[in-house]
């Protein structure tokens, strides 16, 4: 399957960024920085093999820098799509089906819920996560199943509605049960099995889990 991990240019940290790029690693993603995440890239000596974006963030000399070390720079001028959306339409027109993200969560608030409408608009065209520090965040579809550590946090938030909702491993189970955004949602639940399995009949359903990368 081809990977890709987008750099977008939230917030961030060298220890995420390692986590994914250190060592043999590196060789199974193909790197996409978005913009001005490149700056940060540069900073902590790695190399994307795209730069996506309207280019009116990344700095001039990191821009010269990548441009010598032949990365491919592509500019999208188009202001009705953020840099997230430009870098996600890209790797879905390069193929890749496993596309990770980090530095989704950004330095305003609004960039930040504007992300994860994006991210609504496109997690059924391949396998979407986004990774901070300490957790893993992706839409499911219909159903999902996986393993942990018992006590990890594991939050359900309906994006507006889902129902049907069944749940095993979790402290507090669900069973054909309806979550709805601003009436009942599922946050702060907690796997008491180390095999969690979540699947539903209908709706959007956003997965918030501790994750141990």
């Amino acid at each position: 399957m081809k990977k890709c991990l987008i750099v977008c240019n939230g917030s961030l940290t060298g220890k995420l960024l390692n986590k994914f790029t250190n060592g043999k690693l590196r060789s199974q993603y193909k790197i996409i920085s978005c913009d001005g995440a490149s700056d940060f890239l540069h900073k902590h000596k790695v190399i994307p093999d795209y730069i996506i974006g309207d280019l009116d963030s990344i700095g001039t000399k990191t821009f010269k820098y990548f441009k010598g070390k032949h990365v491919k720079i592509k500019k999208v001028a188009r202001q009705d799509q953020n840099d997230l959306e430009k870098a996600l339409r890209f790797a879905l027109s390069k193929d890749f089906k496993s596309i990770n993200i980090i530095g989704f969560v950004g330095k305003r608030f609004d960039h930040t819920i504007n992300n994860l409408s994006i991210l609504k608009k496109f997690y059924r065209k391949a396998d979407i996560a986004v990774y901070d520090s300490s957790f893993e965040i992706k839409f499911i579809k219909k159903s999902i199943s996986f393993q942990c550590i018992i006590g990890d946090i594991v939050s359900l938030i309906p994006l507006p509605k889902a129902s049907g909702i069944t749940t095993q491993g979790l402290k507090y189970p669900l069973k054909n049960e309806s979550l709805e955004y601003g009436v009942k949602e599922g946050a702060l639940n907690e796997s008491n099995n180390a095999n969690v399995s979540i699947g539903f009949s209908k709706g959007t359903l956003l997965l918030i889990k501790e994750t141990h990368l």
